[in-house]
């Protein structure tokens, strides 16, 4: 069995915000691909430990980031506390990328972004392409309504305007109280009703329009639907890849196994075999 050195260590954005990282590595093999996994939203980073694992025995080397406002990030979801894309993409990606290529000089780095992780990751990625070898959007959609099956997409787009309104009408979006995801910002909500009412990575809190970047990204990318997944089906996964025109992307849909706990969305952070398997082939091709 493969074995792994676990260590965590604390990543300083430039505006101030830290988060205490952990790190996988391979003291026997360095130069072991690097997986930079990030959360979905309102997912701590702590909850993908056995995919990591996993990932470790299949012969990976990897690093479980954190999302804003969550887990062991320093920003505290409250009212008043603003954040949104513009925030992780601009301070918070690059810090934690910066961070690793200096803790693995000798390894090639891979993006593993789940959902909203996976959307933040190809919009910080479209403007430094130089720091990954390439990228796993795992149930990573873009949240255009249209993507979604009829009426479902109708349903998404009038929740998200809703969600939005309401978090800033109570100064942050209360998602453990109402039992949808996390906690969060108010800007980040109106940052997603945004995209999910338009189509378009061209949001109220950034300065820049992504769509033109995404076009640009010239990466392999490997982009998974989950059967099932009510939350990232295959038309919004389509959807995203469809924005990446200059990346050679390879579409693949996971079935899970039978009888796993859970909602598919995050079900295949355990029951992960087939991805893993998937996910060192890609990088191997890479």
């Amino acid at each position: 069995m493969q074995s792994a050195e676990v260590s965590t260590q604390t990543v300083r954005a430039e505006d101030g915000a830290t988060v205490h990282v952990r790190f996988h590595r391979r003291p026997d093999d360095p130069s072991a691909p690097v997986l930079v996994c990030m959360p979905a939203m309102g997912t701590r980073a702590v909850s993908y430990t056995p995919l990591a694992e996993s990932l470790v025995q299949a012969g990976f080397q990897v690093v479980l980031g954190e999302l804003r406002g969550q887990g062991t990030s320093s920003v505290q979801v409250r009212r008043g506390v603003r954040y949104g894309y513009h925030e992780m993409v601009t301070y918070d990606y690059p810090a934690l990328f910066r961070e690793v290529a200096a803790a693995f000089p000798l390894a090639p780095r891979h993006l593993l972004g789940h959902s909203l992780g996976g959307q933040l990751g190809a919009l910080y990625l479209s403007q430094e392409p130089h720091m990954a070898a390439g990228a796993i959007l795992v149930g990573a959609p873009s949240c255009h309504w249209r993507g979604w099956p009829f009426p479902q997409g109708l349903g998404l787009l009038a929740g998200f305007q809703f969600a939005a309104a309401l978090a800033s009408v109570y100064g942050y979006f209360p998602g453990r109280r109402l039992g949808v995801l996390g906690n969060d910002s108010a800007q980040l909500l109106r940052d997603m009703a945004a995209q999910v009412r338009t189509g378009r990575y061209d949001v109220p809190s950034s300065p820049v329009d992504f769509e033109p970047w995404l076009a640009g990204l010239d990466l392999p990318v490997l982009a998974v639907a989950i059967e099932g997944d009510p939350m990232a089906p295959p038309g919004g996964v389509r959807g995203l890849c469809g924005k990446l025109t200059s990346a050679r992307v390879t579409y693949w849909e996971l079935a899970l196994g039978e009888g796993t706990v859970g909602g598919p969305h995050y079900r295949w952070i355990r029951d992960n075999a087939a991805l893993v398997e998937r996910v060192r082939a890609f990088v191997d091709r890479v």
